[in-house]
């Protein structure tokens, strides 16, 4: 998962348990700083440009014709 943070004070955790790290405005994050990021509102996610999504199939069953 990956997340821009988009809080203009930046956003602030401790990914790594004791540390506490700021990310500022901007910049992109990925893993649990990302998933923190999304859950406090503080960024935006980022899709992968390479996962492509298909339509879905025709569902609709066709006609029988009445004669």
């Amino acid at each position: 998962m990956r997340a821009k943070i988009t809080k203009p004070d930046g956003y602030t955790c401790a990914p790594n348990g004791s540390v506490v790290m700021t990310f500022p405005y901007g910049m992109e994050v990925e893993g649990q700083v990302a998933a923190w990021a999304l859950q406090d509102r503080a960024a935006s996610r980022l899709f992968d440009r390479e996962t492509k999504v298909d339509a879905p199939s025709e569902t609709k069953a066709k006609r029988r014709s009445r004669k």
